[in-house]
């Protein structure tokens, strides 16, 4: 649980395709100033970059810790590998702290039928004007820091810089994904429920983010 006095701030920088984040927590003594606990604050970078094929194995791992403990994804009908190296993604993105990824992001063009007809008719655009921020995951370790919405406000630059419409969807049950998405200014368009072919239900909020400047 974080003290009542917790700063988060994010410094960016723009270097080719990488952005440096910092979170700042007045907890840990700073090695910039060589001041204790009771002084200031400690910059913990992670820098947020492309995905390469190499860093799918490290991504899957982090995936399997985040399925053990919120079930995320709640279905999947293939591997966690195949779960993130979709052929639909326009562009995915890892975060990497000290050089270990803690964090991953998607920017596809497709959801559930379902969903896309819901933001299709909240918006008044065709789906194929639409990017689906998906497969966003945080390593439970490393929640807290800012890091998803690092990863989330990246996502969404890059859907806005194609000129479509980001939107996204989460499970009605993972309070701590609504509320993030609510935070960052998200709007909701409603929920659509998914049945599965065992019978299994689950509802899921749809969110619509910021309109692009060329709609």
């Amino acid at each position: 649980m974080r003290p009542s006095n917790w700063i988060s701030a994010e410094s960016r920088r723009l270097r080719g395709s990488v952005i440096e984040d910092v979170a700042i927590d007045p907890r840990v003594p700073s090695a910039a100033t060589g001041e204790g606990r009771s002084g200031l604050c400690e910059c913990v970078a992670v820098q947020i970059r492309l995905r390469a094929e190499a860093d799918l194995d490290s991504c899957v791992r982090v995936a399997e810790a985040v399925r053990g403990i919120d079930r995320y994804p709640a279905y999947l009908t293939g591997s966690l590998h195949d779960f993130l190296a979709s052929e639909d993604a326009l562009a995915a993105w890892v975060a990497e702290r000290d050089g270990e990824i803690v964090g991953h992001v998607a920017l596809h063009r497709r959801s559930s039928d379902a969903v896309l007809a819901l933001a299709s008719a909240c918006l008044g655009q065709p789906s194929d004007r639409l990017a689906v921020v998906a497969r966003l995951f945080v390593a439970p370790a490393e929640r807290g820091k800012g890091f998803g919405r690092s990863l989330l406000n990246v996502a969404t630059q890059d859907a806005l810089a194609r000129g479509l419409w980001p939107i996204l969807d989460t499970l009605a049950a993972h309070a701590a994904s609504v509320r993030l998405y609510e935070n960052c200014g998200w709007l909701r368009a409603g929920v659509v429920t998914t049945k599965l072919r065992d019978g299994v239900e689950f509802e899921e909020i749809v969110f619509l983010g910021p309109r692009p400047s060329t709609t």
